[in-house]
């Protein structure tokens, strides 16, 4: 049995990126998940170590990497999703200057309005306006402007500021399409057929979010020194395997981090659009190619692997959920491997974590518990319990905060539990 602490209070506002939707860095790309800058604070509090090595597995759009940074601490992160890896590698450039973004803006907004000839031809058939179909993500003039941004932006020569720009596109483009981010997915918004946008309102959007976010931030850090530059130290691989290689044994002190959850959700869906729009995926086949380096907590792809692990936390959920499973319809049969994977991929990583951890070292690992078939998936206690398995020593496991479950589970289940499992090596 493990020891629950109640966090409730202190962690249920924390928990989450809303907060840091204002703060700045942080607030140049509206990233969904992950925790804020808060949490990340919180836990250096409880360290008594005046250096740290920090190690971060799943980077997302890079919060751990940026505040550890703005601390003064070291962190070697992970992400192996290219926008976010991107997102990230902008958050943390150290050498931003307002004259050089004043430059580069300024460059952008005089050559957009030249004649510049885009092409809306893509391998995804619904990215653009067509006739023959009945939906599209952009309007044509929305796509022309989108198109004229990047084309310009790829023009400029020094990549700290083609990058920033590249962000800053990424940011709206969800706000001048025709969809929204709906939980797990992309929808399209009510009445999307009914509005109209322009080209120029488009470039309105870009330029107020460069001018009232990015060259406010970059000019309120100027006089700050940064002892630690962790862009250096971002790494855009499969953390299950990229740990292995760019880190040596018995080096890290702290461990912060959130994996995906085991909620059959692609987190490559919630950001398709941009992926799709600004090129870092051409194809289908890449697409899938992606989608097979992540973390398997989806169902995206049939996942073919047959390996499992020898636990008995996990063995006995297993169990319980075969046997719901062939008394329900499943939506989808990929469902019980994508669970019996999920923790095979924890496995890994517990695992490689722990040989890269010091004497002593410690993890904070934010995670939830799923439902699936009316069965709990105690997520917390079966990665608790392989952790146990690799060596470490389980502290707790803090309530972070009660999570919705689907309507399906809602009459079995109820609520789902959000924690930090708290592990020293």
């Amino acid at each position: 049995m493990y020891l629950y602490t109640d966090f409730l209070e202190q962690y249920g506002r924390i928990m989450q990126f809303n907060k840091n939707k204002t703060e700045p860095f942080h607030r140049w790309y509206p990233f969904v998940e992950g925790y804020s800058k808060e949490f990340i604070q919180s836990i250096i509090q409880e360290m008594d170590k005046s250096t740290l090595t920090c190690l971060e597995p799943f980077s997302g759009s890079g919060t751990t990497a940026l505040e550890l940074q703005n601390l003064g601490i070291e962190c070697h992160s992970f992400e192996v999703n290219p926008l976010m890896y991107l997102i990230a590698r902008v958050k943390l450039e150290k050498v931003y200057t307002v004259e050089g973004v004043n430059k580069w803006f300024e460059f952008i907004c005089n050559t957009r309005n030249g004649k510049i000839t885009v092409n809306l031809k893509s391998e995804f058939k619904t990215l653009y306006q067509n006739d023959d179909k009945e939906k599209w993500n952009y309007d044509k003039l929305v796509a022309i402007a989108i198109k004229k941004l990047q084309y310009v932006i790829e023009m400029i020569t020094d990549d700290i500021y083609k990058e920033l720009f590249l962000v800053a596109l990424a940011a709206i483009l969800l706000d001048v399409s025709n969809l929204y981010r709906n939980g797990k997915c992309l929808s399209y918004k009510k009445n999307w057929k009914d509005r109209s946008i322009a080209e120029q309102e488009v470039y309105q959007c870009f330029d107020n979010k460069v001018k009232n976010e990015l060259v406010p931030d970059i000019q309120n850090s100027l006089n700050t020194e940064l002892q630690v530059n962790n862009k250096a130290k971002l790494f855009n691989i499969d953390s299950r395997v990229g740990i292995e290689e760019k880190i040596e044994d018995e080096t890290i002190d702290l461990v912060i981090t959130s994996p995906p959850y085991l909620n059959s959700r692609d987190y490559t869906d919630t950001y398709m659009l941009e992926l799709k729009t600004l090129g870092f995926t051409n194809s289908n086949e890449e697409i899938r190619n992606l989608r097979e380096k992540t973390v398997r907590s989806h169902v995206q792809i049939k996942w073919r692997d047959s390996t499992s692990i020898n636990n008995v936390k996990f063995n006995e959920t297993l169990k319980k959920l075969e046997n719901a499973a062939e008394k329900k319809t499943m939506w989808n049969k990929s469902i019980i491997d994508m669970i019996r994977l999920y923790f095979v991929d924890m496995k890994k990583i517990f695992n490689v974590i722990y040989r890269k951890l010091k004497k002593g070292g410690r993890v904070y690992f934010n995670v939830s518990n799923s439902a699936y078939f009316d069965v709990l998936v105690n997520t917390l206690e079966i990665c608790a319990s392989i952790a146990e398995e690799e060596g470490y020593r389980v502290l707790e496991i803090r309530k972070a905060r009660y999570l919705k479950t689907s309507p399906q589970q809602k009459e079995a289940i109820g609520s789902l539990l959000e924690g930090v499992i708290v592990l020293e090596k």
